[in-house]
Protein backbone atom coordinates (compact mmCIF):
# COMPACT_ATOMS: atom_id res chain seq x y z
CA UNK A 1 0.00 0.00 0.00
CA UNK A 2 1.20 3.34 -0.99
CA UNK A 3 0.21 6.85 0.95
CA UNK A 4 -0.90 9.08 -1.70
CA UNK A 5 -0.60 12.54 -0.41
CA UNK A 6 1.68 12.78 2.22
CA UNK A 7 3.86 16.26 3.25
CA UNK A 8 7.35 16.86 2.97
CA UNK A 9 7.63 17.27 6.71
CA UNK A 10 5.66 13.98 7.17
CA UNK A 11 8.51 11.98 5.14
CA UNK A 12 11.32 13.79 6.71
CA UNK A 13 10.08 12.92 10.43
CA UNK A 14 9.99 9.00 9.39
CA UNK A 15 13.81 9.65 7.33
CA UNK A 16 14.52 11.24 11.33
CA UNK A 17 13.08 7.91 12.78
CA UNK A 18 14.44 5.43 10.58
CA UNK A 19 17.95 7.25 11.16
CA UNK A 20 17.41 7.12 14.78
CA UNK A 21 17.32 3.37 14.74
CA UNK A 22 20.29 3.56 12.49
CA UNK A 23 19.25 2.48 9.25
CA UNK A 24 21.34 2.72 6.00
CA UNK A 25 20.61 6.13 3.60
CA UNK A 26 19.52 2.90 0.93
CA UNK A 27 17.59 1.24 3.43
CA UNK A 28 15.76 4.44 4.17
CA UNK A 29 15.60 5.15 0.44
CA UNK A 30 14.13 1.82 -0.12
CA UNK A 31 11.31 2.39 2.95
CA UNK A 32 10.40 5.67 1.62
CA UNK A 33 9.77 4.81 -1.69
CA UNK A 34 7.96 1.45 -0.56
CA UNK A 35 5.78 3.46 1.37
CA UNK A 36 5.02 6.46 -0.26
CA UNK A 37 5.94 5.82 -4.10
CA UNK A 38 8.58 6.97 -5.87
CA UNK A 39 7.19 10.62 -6.55
CA UNK A 40 7.84 12.18 -3.23
CA UNK A 41 11.48 11.94 -2.37
CA UNK A 42 14.23 11.37 -4.67
CA UNK A 43 16.98 9.93 -3.58
CA UNK A 44 19.74 12.67 -3.47
CA UNK A 45 17.09 14.37 -0.94
CA UNK A 46 16.64 11.25 1.49
CA UNK A 47 20.73 10.93 1.97
CA UNK A 48 20.68 14.68 2.22
CA UNK A 49 18.08 14.47 5.12
CA UNK A 50 19.49 11.42 6.25
CA UNK A 51 23.12 13.32 6.52
CA UNK A 52 21.48 16.29 8.52
CA UNK A 53 19.63 13.99 10.94
CA UNK A 54 23.27 12.30 11.55
CA UNK A 55 24.79 15.72 11.80
CA UNK A 56 21.95 16.64 14.59
CA UNK A 57 19.04 18.33 13.07
CA UNK A 58 16.22 18.31 14.86
CA UNK A 59 13.49 19.46 12.90
CA UNK A 60 11.86 18.14 9.93
CA UNK A 61 10.62 21.91 8.30
CA UNK A 62 11.85 23.79 5.63
CA UNK A 63 14.56 26.43 6.81
CA UNK A 64 12.95 30.21 6.56
CA UNK A 65 14.53 32.03 3.67
CA UNK A 66 15.81 35.29 3.42
CA UNK A 67 13.92 36.43 -0.18
CA UNK A 68 14.57 39.21 -1.79
CA UNK A 69 12.47 41.85 -0.87
CA UNK A 70 9.61 42.94 -3.36
CA UNK A 71 10.28 46.50 -5.15
CA UNK A 72 6.47 46.73 -5.81
CA UNK A 73 4.66 48.91 -3.61
CA UNK A 74 1.39 50.47 -3.10
CA UNK A 75 2.78 53.46 -4.40
CA UNK A 76 3.71 52.12 -7.63
CA UNK A 77 1.08 50.00 -7.84
CA UNK A 78 -1.36 53.26 -7.33
CA UNK A 79 0.44 55.05 -10.28
CA UNK A 80 -0.21 51.57 -12.89
CA UNK A 81 -3.32 51.92 -11.52
CA UNK A 82 -3.63 55.78 -12.63
CA UNK A 83 -1.88 55.47 -15.99
CA UNK A 84 -4.56 52.00 -16.83
CA UNK A 85 -7.00 54.37 -15.87
CA UNK A 86 -6.01 57.47 -17.57
CA UNK A 87 -5.39 55.38 -21.37
CA UNK A 88 -7.33 51.79 -20.77
CA UNK A 89 -5.23 50.77 -24.37
CA UNK A 90 -1.89 51.45 -22.91
CA UNK A 91 0.41 47.84 -23.72
CA UNK A 92 2.34 46.19 -21.75
CA UNK A 93 4.97 47.34 -23.68
CA UNK A 94 4.42 50.92 -23.44
CA UNK A 95 3.70 50.63 -19.09
CA UNK A 96 7.15 48.76 -19.29
CA UNK A 97 8.60 52.03 -20.64
CA UNK A 98 6.99 54.22 -18.37
CA UNK A 99 7.78 51.61 -15.28
CA UNK A 100 11.67 50.44 -15.98
CA UNK A 101 11.94 49.39 -12.36
CA UNK A 102 9.74 46.54 -12.87
CA UNK A 103 9.78 43.42 -15.26
CA UNK A 104 6.92 42.63 -17.60
CA UNK A 105 6.45 39.46 -15.64
CA UNK A 106 6.00 41.34 -12.22
CA UNK A 107 3.84 44.49 -14.26
CA UNK A 108 1.69 42.04 -15.88
CA UNK A 109 0.58 40.10 -12.52
CA UNK A 110 0.37 43.63 -11.24
CA UNK A 111 -2.07 44.54 -13.92
CA UNK A 112 -4.29 41.07 -13.85
CA UNK A 113 -3.67 39.52 -9.97
CA UNK A 114 -3.36 42.61 -8.34
CA UNK A 115 -5.67 45.29 -10.00
CA UNK A 116 -7.86 42.54 -10.91
CA UNK A 117 -7.80 44.12 -15.21
CA UNK A 118 -8.68 42.09 -17.89
CA UNK A 119 -9.03 42.93 -21.21
CA UNK A 120 -12.76 43.43 -22.83
CA UNK A 121 -13.89 43.59 -25.96
CA UNK A 122 -17.08 44.97 -27.19
CA UNK A 123 -18.77 46.15 -30.60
Amino acid sequence: MSIESAAKCEIRAVIRYLVAKEKSPYEIFNEVRTVYGEDHMNRTSVYKWCREFKNGRMNVHDDLRSERPSILTDDIVKKVENAVRDDRRLTLDELSAMFPQLSRSLLHETITETLRFHKLCTR
